[in-house]
């Protein structure tokens, strides 16, 4: 099964493996034929997720194609921390270009969503190892819309299904605002279940568009 961006037939996506995918120019590292390489940054992917026998469609998510900023001070060690999709944030008014450091972004208020890929799912069909090395100036997946399962938790505020998630200052970082009060940035979206293991579900609402 695949799913194809809405305005752009070329390119192609396994459905379950965006979380994979990352194509950088500078390394000639491109586990996914065709991401990057002929595809222009901005552009929004749509897929689903949570299909079951009684909900065979599922619920939507969407996906952008951005750049990883190529100078940030990211680690191998910080990826292995949050080791799950975890909240980046604008770097330019391009907004094609992110970095999972808040101080290398426009400011916590600009966030641009849950970078996808990760250590856990490695990169590419084979799985293999995510570093900092890889992913710096890649182009990469993030979802800035829809249901996201198993992102890293809010690691700040009170963690509750309902509560807003919100920028936080450090590297993958956000933060709980209790539901019923105004969060004070720019929200990712909204807890939508139990966080177990450093982990939770999020409905994301932060597209710029």
């Amino acid at each position: 099964m695949a799913f194809f961006n809405v305005s752009n037939q070329l390119l192609q996506i396994d459905t379950g493996k965006a979380s994979t995918y990352l194509y950088n120019p500078s390394l000639g590292f491109a586990p996914w034929a065709g991401l990057g390489e002929n595809q222009v940054l901005g552009q929004r992917y749509v897929d689903v997720v949570n299909a079951t026998a009684t909900n065979p469609s599922g619920a939507p998510k969407v996906l952008m194609l951005v750049e990883y900023l190529s100078t940030s001070a990211i680690t191998t060690a910080n990826l292995t921390t949050a080791a799950a999709p975890a909240p980046v944030y604008w770097t330019d008014e391009t907004y094609t270009t992110v970095s999972g450091i808040s101080t290398e972004g426009l400011g916590l208020n600009f966030v641009a969503g849950y970078m996808l890929v990760n250590t856990v799912t490695g990169v590419g069909i084979g799985g293999s190892a995510l570093t900092a090395a890889a992913l710096l100036g890649s182009y990469i997946l993030i979802q800035v819309a829809g249901y996201l399962k198993g992102a890293y938790a809010p690691t700040s505020g009170t963690q509750g299904v309902g509560n807003w998630i919100e920028g936080y200052a450090g590297t993958l970082s956000s933060q709980s605002v209790i539901a019923g009060t105004a969060p004070g940035y720019r929200t990712l979206g909204v807890q939508a279940t139990a966080v177990a293991s450093g982990l939770c579900d999020v409905l994301v609402n932060c597209d710029i568009i």
